[in-house]
């Protein structure tokens, strides 16, 4: 749907557009030549109403240009004051039409010309930096293309004085130039693909400002759609003094000026890459935290995770009268693996027994690292007899894991040393050195057993 009501947006903006072409045709066609509308005083006065609007919308522009420095809102400016002052005396020559027409004529499309080149130029640079803020509210250079301008209007005097006969071509080259300039813009500006309110507003107006053109071609002095070639120039120029007024209201810049749609894909846009941001964040956050609470080789809860939980689940405990359980455990005779076979063969190890140890236990169960190889875990819920046969079975599964080691298997075996909350200690200071008495018990009567209670362990042959 997006895409349908875009494509549909686009085309009535292309329809109202093209809307003066369909009363130019129209008037090609069913106007009678006869038809003539002479009235020198209306010429005069719609004349005066436009220099008075086109000066105040150069002064309009200009003003913009010394707040934003748009080097597009210097060329508008300029192209208002061309076509101000170029426009000036075909107002003031309108009693000569009938004695020296030519003259009276030239003015208009030279005007239109100076227009669509300035306009033409901006749009080149409209993305070009902005102009140094010294040199925006210098007078001197504007002064400077005033003169030029209205030394343009005495040339053209002079050439019509000196080649009369020549006006009439002089006059449709110049107009079919300013077509084509006003056509490349509208061109420049559809391949850019140009989405800003005010530049699409600029677009619109230089489309109907080209379509005065080619009514100014196809009429004759004071026929209807000569007339009418006026109202359309009138009203494109209209359409583009409306972005100017609306860029002096908002920021004073045609490239700053967003429409209500712009501004809320923006808002989606942004709220999109904040949530997405949110969750990069949350999942760093997550990671650290993981990061902070796990081993970093063996993916087990390290000392200070296990310190934390350790004190959840005997609060918990206690305040239910339930069970638990601690199991020490350590490997035996690990630093010969290392020594034997190297650290990575021991980190390998480390990590194989660990994934091993988990298979065996509960999911409340906690399995910490809380030194270079000696381990406890956690076992909620669970009374020391209980503890025993999960160690046990740990115990057994342990001793059945080879490792490779070069050319060799490695197999490693546990001591563990049990103690259970209660009577043992009522606290992890206590149960930890409890189940590291029994562990130590375990060593000393041949390694690879469980301790549960304090009575020494006869040496296995």
């Amino acid at each position: 749907m997006r895409q349908i009501t875009g494509l549909y947006q686009r085309l009535l903006l292309t329809l109202f557009t093209l809307m003066p072409m369909m009363a130019v045709a129209y008037i090609e066609v069913f106007q009678e030549p006869s038809l003539r509308f002479e009235s020198h005083m209306v010429h005069e006065m719609a004349i005066a109403l436009a220099i008075t609007l086109s000066a105040f919308i150069t002064y309009v522009t200009w003003r913009c240009y010394t707040v934003s420095g748009e080097v597009l809102v210097r060329w508008l400016a300029l192209g208002f004051l061309g076509f101000t002052l170029i426009y000036l005396p075909h107002g003031l020559l309108t009693r000569l039409a009938p004695d020296d027409q030519g003259l009276f004529l030239v003015y208009g499309p030279v005007s239109r010309l100076a227009m669509a080149v300035c306009f033409l130029v901006g749009l080149y640079y409209h993305d070009a930096p902005a102009d140094a803020l010294e040199s925006r509210k210098r007078l001197s250079p504007w002064i400077k293309a005033g003169a030029a301008f209205l030394a343009l209007d005495l040339v053209l005097a002079g050439v019509y004085f000196l080649s009369a006969t020549q006006v009439k071509f002089l006059f449709t080259m110049v107009e079919i130039v300013a077509l084509i300039l006003l056509l490349a813009g509208v061109l420049f500006m559809a391949l850019r693909r140009f989405r800003l309110p005010l530049m699409v507003i600029y677009m619109i107006s230089l489309g109907v400002l080209s379509q005065s053109s080619i009514a100014f071609l196809l009429s004759d002095i004071w026929s209807h759609q000569w007339w009418l070639a006026h109202g359309i120039s009138a009203a494109g120029f209209f359409i583009l003094s409306f972005g100017v007024v609306q860029a002096f209201r908002t920021t004073r810049s045609f490239s700053t000026v967003y429409s209500q749609a712009q501004v809320m894909e923006q808002l989606r846009v942004q709220q999109a890459r904040t949530l997405d941001a949110l969750a990069q964040l949350e999942k760093a956050n997550t990671q650290l935290a993981r990061q902070a609470a796990t081993d970093w080789l063996t993916g087990t809860a390290n000392r200070r995770q296990h310190t934390t939980r350790a004190k959840e689940d005997i609060a918990r405990a206690s305040r239910d009268d339930g069970d638990l359980s601690v199991l020490c455990l350590d490997i035996d005779h690990f630093k010969q693996i290392n020594d034997s076979h190297g650290h990575d063969v021991g980190d390998e190890v480390l990590k194989g027994m660990c994934i091993e140890i988990q298979r065996n236990l509960r999911a409340q169960d906690l399995l910490s690292r809380v030194g270079g190889e000696e381990f406890q875990v956690l076992l909620p819920e669970t009374d020391l007899g209980q503890a025993a046969r999960i160690a046990e079975r740990i115990r057994a599964a342990v001793a059945a894991l080879r490792f490779q080691a070069e050319d060799t298997t490695v197999g490693i075996t546990l001591s563990i040393g049990c103690a259970q909350l209660g009577q043992d200690g009522i606290d992890m200071d206590a149960l930890t050195r409890k189940g590291d008495k029994r562990l130590y018990l375990a060593k000393e009567g041949g390694r690879n057993q469980v301790v549960t209670d304090d009575a020494p362990v006869a040496l296995s042959d």
